[in-house]
């Protein structure tokens, strides 16, 4: 799978103002690789997965996947198969166990839930090391656990591409690395596609290529 950014364009509409976020910006991402997309507070991180998400639509350019246009895509889908979100405040309900978040989120995205899910939401917690704690609120979990009930809600559509925004921004140096290699795994060993911003350079260490955002255009190196 390639996801690709063609020409993009983006123009933020502010009070009384107009700010230029990306002008022509284009780069390539293949699956099987991790990416850490960076910039300084501000820069366009959050912009851009919002664009990848269709939160927000370009001024121009596109993005595709394959040979297919996200814009054809439907919303929903795009958001509950395609692409996974990962957030650095996690965005659990605290009151639930990390089964139920998964569940939660399943529910939300499709409109039902199914014994499957069950089984698989049980499944994906132990792939990202959590098989211990599936029963425990998540309120009682520390940060860095509470991230990985984040990955796994993520994996819970049969996403191929993840989108971390600073997903280890609220975390400690051991967490940050331990979150790292989680995502360098999931790239490597399931062959997906992980986008991560971050601005933190011991979590870019662990990416197969670091992107940088610059003059309004995606610098890859």
């Amino acid at each position: 799978m390639r996801l690709s950014i063609e020409h993009l364009g983006f123009d933020y509409q502010g009070t009384g103002e107009t700010r230029k976020i990306f002008d022509g910006a284009s780069a390539y991402f293949s699956t099987g690789k991790l990416y850490a997309l960076m910039g300084p507070s501000g820069s366009g991180k959050t912009t851009f997965f919002r664009l990848l998400t269709r939160e927000l639509e370009p001024t121009s350019g596109k993005v595709l996947i394959e040979d297919q246009d996200l814009a054809s895509t439907p919303v929903r889908k795009l958001r509950s198969s395609v692409m996974g979100r990962i957030f650095q405040q996690y965005l659990l309900v605290p009151f639930l166990n990390p089964v139920e978040n998964l569940l939660l989120a399943r529910e939300i995205a499709v409109g039902h839930v199914g014994k499957g899910d069950v089984e698989r939401a049980g499944k994906l917690l132990t792939r990202v090391g959590l098989e211990g704690n599936a029963k425990r609120p998540v309120e009682c979990l520390s940060g860095g656990e509470q991230q990985r009930v984040a990955i796994a809600r993520a994996l819970m559509g049969d996403a191929r591409i993840l989108l971390a925004d600073e997903p280890t921004g609220a975390l400690d140096r051991d967490n940050t690395v331990q979150i790292a290699q989680l995502l360098a795994r999931l790239a490597h060993d399931e062959d997906m596609l992980v986008i991560a911003g971050t601005h933190d350079e011991t979590f870019a260490s662990y990416a197969d290529t670091v992107v940088r955002i610059h003059d309004y255009d995606l610098v890859m190196e």
